[in-house]
């Protein structure tokens, strides 16, 4: 363990030419700095000239030459990051637009509601691999060239899904662009944390997540726009669209610098300074330093599959990260995100053309309530928004039941229909403010140091078979159960209240440190009587050091990424006398 916190050193194993002209011009900007430090030029001069000299060496990566301002280059990370995300938004919407179209329903033979399901969710498996593989390369690749692999085998199950001519070949199209997706979305937002300012990264992660309800509206928009067309092109076309995006991910991402977190991680210290030289405007050594002992120290307690799944206070951590994650799919949200049209069209009653206006209209609103959930995410606590927003939602669902069956009785009558599109928009309403962010952060406020990595994965992964598991179940739910497939989602989200209740630890205004001691003083798993305001137990804020995260919003950049079981070292988690190490990224 000694030797875990010696300074890191430059790996004589790796003097790649990218590497040497990195430490090249760190010697020729130090040489400069201290030739015209007599001058007394001030701070930001000195920095800006470092900047100048890098963009005149032909060796420098091309992100100092196409973008020559500070603003500028974290602008574009946040559009490549964003596209990304944008895309994953977009295939979340696209296909319940264009499997409830007439030319798909009849190129494809009418499939069944079975196969309807599966074509449908076996996109969400593809994710599942996509994520689960990130785990094991994504330490070892990096963010960067993560992004364009996963983002190439995204883009060969776009142009697959575009051409297919059998059902066949639509699933196989639908698998591979989900492996490339479940890859993006567990590397992008880890990215573009990981390259912002420290006072940026809680509206880094905000953005990941409104954007990709932005794709969601584009998806339903595009089916909406083509949905007259009586050829081929009425389904073709929204899905090869996507083409757009990919090709935005492969031009932009070469152009921008490495996550400098996973240089230092790899142990290249002259590359991870010089980018962290022109992500900033200002000194950058003490921010070096800081993200330096930040990986030391995280590499230092990382623990093993092993010490999670023993039991005691890791396991629980765990599991209630995973449970959360588990409970917004079967909350029953993708029951209507992905298949809303359909869920209009076939149990609500709405034509086909009033089902896609409606469907379009409710991604606008799902859009605006995620922004505005920014207000008040960190002060109303994550207890309270997640019971009041699971009974809310059950609410919801029994109204579209109710909606439903009652449009059963009496088909002449618009009433129920009307009905059950309120209560829809009332679902997406709640959902959106609440229960769209808290499981994705969760995870990353629950766990300690040495088992984020993990804990978020696992619960990732959670996340993303269950999404398959409703997608799968929701077209034959609505031929056979009808309005009986909407109460049991009434049944689900009325039972996550007591659920919350007893097992939810609150997170909100405090550290990671902060939540570590929590958990030492309440052993028990039933937390209902617990104190959970962040002082609680004698543990103040002011009196421990963050552990891995300066705050919570920056926390959740744990929910997204996939690490390396490198380097695990033997810990006791249980313990509390396991020693806490500084760390942060600010």
């Amino acid at each position: 363990m000694g030797d875990t916190y010696t300074r890191l050193r430059r790996s004589n194993s790796e003097p790649d030419d990218a590497r040497l002209s990195f430490a090249k011009a760190e010697e020729r900007n130090l040489s400069q700095h201290n030739r015209n430090h007599h001058h007394n030029h001030g701070h930001h001069d000195e920095v800006d000239h470092e900047r100048k000299g890098l963009q005149l060496d032909d060796n420098v990566p091309p992100q100092h030459r196409f973008f020559k301002t500070t603003k500028a280059l974290h602008s574009a990370i946040s559009f490549a990051a964003g596209t990304a995300m944008l895309l994953f938004g977009y295939e979340q919407g696209v296909f319940g637009g264009i499997i409830v179209a007439a030319e798909f329903q009849e190129y494809f033979n009418h499939p069944s509601p079975a196969v309807e399901g599966f074509v449908v969710s076996v996109y969400d498996l593809g994710c599942f691999f996509g994520a689960i593989l990130t785990l094991a390369v994504g330490e070892k690749l990096g963010r960067r060239r993560m992004l364009m692999l996963f983002t190439v085998i995204m883009g060969i199950g776009i142009i697959v899904q575009t051409v297919s001519v059998n059902m066949n070949q639509m699933i196989w199209g639908r698998l591979i662009a989900g492996i490339g997706n479940g890859g993006n979305t567990a590397t992008a937002p880890v990215w573009h944390v990981e390259t912002s300012h420290a006072s940026a990264k809680g509206t880094a992660v905000v953005k990941e997540m409104a954007v990709n309800v932005l794709g969601f509206v584009i998806s339903n928009f595009v089916t909406l726009a083509f949905s007259g067309m009586m050829t081929e092109t009425q389904w073709r076309f929204p899905l090869g669209i996507q083409l757009v995006f990919v090709v935005i991910i492969l031009t932009m991402v070469p152009m921008l610098p490495e996550s400098p977190r996973w240089l230092l991680a790899r142990k290249r210290d002259a590359e991870a300074k010089h980018v962290l030289a022109i992500l900033s405007e200002h000194d950058v050594a003490h921010e070096f330093e800081e993200i330096r002992a930040s990986v030391k120290a995280e590499q230092a307690v990382r623990a093993s599959w092993a010490q999670i799944f023993r039991g005691g206070l890791a396991t629980r951590r765990m599991l209630l990260g995973m449970m959360l994650q588990t409970a917004q799919q079967l909350s029953g949200i993708n029951v209507l995100a992905y298949y809303l049209p359909v869920v209009l069209h076939r149990s609500v009653g709405l034509s086909e053309p009033t089902a896609r206006l409606v469907a379009a209209a409710n991604a606008i609103s799902f859009f605006l309530t995620t922004t505005a959930s920014i207000a008040w995410i960190e002060r109303i606590g994550r207890r309270p928004l997640l019971m009041f927003g699971a009974g809310v939602m059950s609410v919801a669902f029994l109204g579209v039941s109710i909606g439903v069956g009652t449009g059963l009785v009496n088909p002449d009558s618009h009433t129920p229909g009307i009905i059950a599109t309120a209560f829809i928009w009332l679902y997406f309403t709640i959902f959106s403010s609440g229960w769209i962010s808290v499981p994705w952060l969760y995870p990353a406020e629950v766990s300690s140091l040495s088992m984020r990595t993990k804990g978020a994965a696992l619960a990732t992964a959670c996340d993303w078979l269950f999404n398959y598991v409703v997608v799968q179940t929701t077209p034959p739910g609505i031929e056979h159960l009808k309005w009986g497939l909407y109460l049991v989602y009434a049944v689900l989200n009325a039972l996550f209240v007591p659920l919350v209740y007893y097992f939810v630890v609150e997170t909100k205004g405090r550290s990671l440190e902060d939540t570590d001691r929590w958990f030492e003083n309440n052993r028990r798993w039933l937390v209902h009587k617990a104190d959970h305001s962040a002082g609680s137990n004698g543990v103040k804020m002011s009196d421990f050091v963050p552990l891995g995260a300066s705050s919570d919003d920056e926390a959740m950049m744990g929910a997204f990424e996939m690490g390396s079981d490198e380097d695990d070292e033997s810990i006791d988690l249980n313990s509390p006398t396991t020693p806490r190490f500084r760390s942060g990224l600010s």
